[in-house]
């Protein structure tokens, strides 16, 4: 799977940074790798490493594929950025 590159610490967007932090407590909350939610969300750990930083923007098909490994909606995993 391709990944992006991550973008420099100064350029990241305040959402992608708060989508990160709340992906992480979810990933935690689970006990979950970054391996593990990688394989279930059909990714690999890299990136899912990146957007839990905040060093890339996910494409929406990304998230729809964090919101299915989670067993969550796209709206549920992105109500915390409202």
């Amino acid at each position: 799977m391709p990944t992006h590159a991550p973008r420099p610490k100064k350029d990241r967007l305040p959402d992608a940074i708060a989508l990160g932090k709340h992906l992480r407590k979810l990933r935690e909350a689970k006990g979950w790798t970054l391996e593990e939610l990688g394989e279930a969300a059909g990714m690999n750990e890299r990136q899912v490493g990146h957007i839990e930083r905040g060093a890339t923007d996910p494409k929406l098909s990304t998230i729809r594929k964090l919101a299915r490994a989670y067993g969550v909606t796209v709206s549920e995993l992105l109500k915390p950025l409202k």
